[in-house]
């Protein structure tokens, strides 16, 4: 039951995108550049979940018991360069394009770490994480179709219109934690 809260909390309630605003730039980008590659994404889930894995050991067999977990964040950016350094040299041999991604995927996995109490719990994080990007998607594009139906070019109308889409987004997703309607304050 603990995964289905963890689940709904890192999915929906508290999204990546929306509450954190890891990946907010790219969301909004996603009509002006549209990522047809499959590879990209799949070689940034490997690298992520790969590298949040092998970060999370280090720190816990590592940093921990040396009292030195404040070097997380350096260990984290270390195991990632060289894991997606490594993944995206392979793409580039095998397909000779460019799948180099860097903000989105440290973030999340600073996040998965910095929130998990265990491994698994920060592999779970990790690709909460990533789903929760993907299901904001659809609603970026069916705003950008609607607002830009013309064919007209983005500008500051289109920003200011889509952050105040999000606001109302994370207004929808949040409004469960009124206190008046939620059942766990009556008891």
């Amino acid at each position: 039951m603990i995964y289905y809260y963890t689940f709904l909390y890192y999915t929906l309630v508290s999204s990546v995108v929306l509450i954190y605003g890891i990946g907010l730039n790219k969301v909004a980008e996603i009509g002006i550049v549209k990522f047809k590659e499959t590879i990209f994404y799949v070689k940034c889930a490997i690298s992520i979940v790969s590298s949040a894995v092998i970060s999370w050991l280090i720190t816990y067999y590592l940093l921990v018991p040396l009292k030195i977990t404040e070097l997380f964040p350096l260990v984290c950016f270390i195991v990632y360069a060289a894991i997606s350094t490594f993944l995206g040299g392979i793409v580039h041999l095998t397909t000779g394009r460019s799948t180099t991604e860097f903000a989105i995927s440290y973030l999340v996995i600073l996040l998965s770490i910095a929130e998990s109490s265990s491994l698994l719990f920060t592999l779970f994080i990790s690709l909460c994480s990533l789903l929760s990007m993907l299901i904001i998607i659809p609603f970026s594009l069916t705003f950008r179709r609607r607002v830009c139906s013309n064919g007209r070019l983005l500008d500051e109308k289109y920003y200011s219109l889509y952050f105040l889409f999000l606001s109302v987004l994370i207004l929808l997703l949040s409004v469960w934690d009124i206190v008046w309607l939620n059942p766990e304050v009556i008891k």
